[in-house]
């Protein structure tokens, strides 16, 4: 079969429109560092950086959950310090109380002493942090702590006798032990039943009744360290003032007092095991956006080098074609 000029112009140009394509696709990798800008130029790892990138997005929710938690935690300890410290204020104030070169009048100023303490408790436990009451539990518009009578009340709910504004008896242990589960990267998961895997999430709850307590005693004292102080106020003021009758009440007062120091401990526990998910997960990060980079992004001393190549073929294709094709046709080409 005879080859005319016609077929190997056509050949030759299908040939250098190809050749130049490649080196264009070659230059935008340069400009723009990408290997590819549509998923069907390599839809391998186009696919390949779709799930990468969907999992570093996981990171960053992850990231900023813990933050999220840490703060809450934050002011929760902030606020627990606070309340652990009027209670120690409350310790000294009841041991002058106590005292027995006290008279009526300066336990009058000790009680009143308790009762500023009081008000500063109450406040520390309504504190709130952004959107939520930090010691109410799930609770995000009710105000979880209010005082009736002198008594203290959580959402409405009697500490002393555990009865709700309808008289109904209410199972505190149940609200105390409220939860709110946030994924922090735990690898949240369910069991057969479609229940919540506790251990793949993290508990972020802080129920104030957990550490002031609630209900009373076989000897009918109080549990809680609020009305606990509003008891003592009033031995130290009765008439009939004793040590032996105001004695229970402050043993009672102390076993509870604990209760505080424990989830001060707990608050910092939880914050160094945060630490320690936080550290992990900004590592995950690192170690996601390396193999983005590898998958989506070309080396750049490489790029070039491929560049150059494809122009350089790309020139020497057009000298070629300069020998053995019509001057005129080369021209328009170039």
């Amino acid at each position: 079969m005879r080859i005319t000029t016609s077929m190997m112009s056509n050949k030759y140009i299908k040939n250098l429109n190809k050749s130049a394509y490649e080196m264009n696709q070659l230059s935008e990798k340069v400009e723009t560092g990408r290997r590819f800008v549509k998923g069907s130029e390599d839809p391998v790892s186009a696919i390949k950086a779709y799930k990468l990138r969907r999992e570093y997005r996981t990171t960053e929710i992850y990231d900023t959950n813990i933050k999220d938690v840490d703060s809450f935690l934050t002011a929760a300890e902030t606020n627990l310090t606070e309340i652990s410290n009027n209670l120690e204020s409350v310790y000294t104030s009841y041991l002058k109380g106590i005292n027995g070169t006290m008279n009526a009048g300066d336990r009058e100023i000790v009680a009143k002493e308790l009762e500023n303490l009081q008000r500063s408790i109450l406040t520390s436990l309504n504190a709130n942090f952004e959107d939520r009451y930090v010691f109410g539990g799930t609770s995000k518009e009710e105000v979880p702590f209010t005082v009736k009578n002198g008594v203290l009340h959580f959402k409405g709910i009697n500490l002393y006798t555990q009865l709700d504004a309808d008289d109904n008896f209410v199972n505190l242990k149940d609200l105390a032990n409220e939860t709110i589960n946030i994924d922090i990267g735990l690898g949240m998961t369910f069991d057969s039943d479609s229940e919540l895997n506790t251990d793949t999430v993290f508990d972020m709850s802080m129920s104030g009744i957990k550490f002031m307590g609630f209900g009373e005693t076989a000897d009918g004292i109080p549990k809680n360290l609020y009305n606990l102080i509003g008891e003592i106020k009033e031995k130290l003021v009765s008439d009939s003032f004793s040590i032996d009758e105001i004695t229970p009440y402050i043993d009672e007062y102390e076993k509870q007092k604990a209760q505080v120091l424990v989830n001060i401990t707990d608050i910092g526990a939880k914050t160094n095991y945060l630490n320690f998910l936080k550290t992990r997960n900004e590592d995950n990060q690192f170690n996601l956006n390396k193999k983005i980079l590898g998958v989506e992004f070309e080396d750049p001393a490489e790029a070039i080098v491929n560049f150059k190549m494809q122009e350089y073929s790309y020139n020497a294709a057009l000298s070629m074609g300069n020998r053995i094709l019509q001057n005129s046709f080369i021209d328009f080409m170039k």
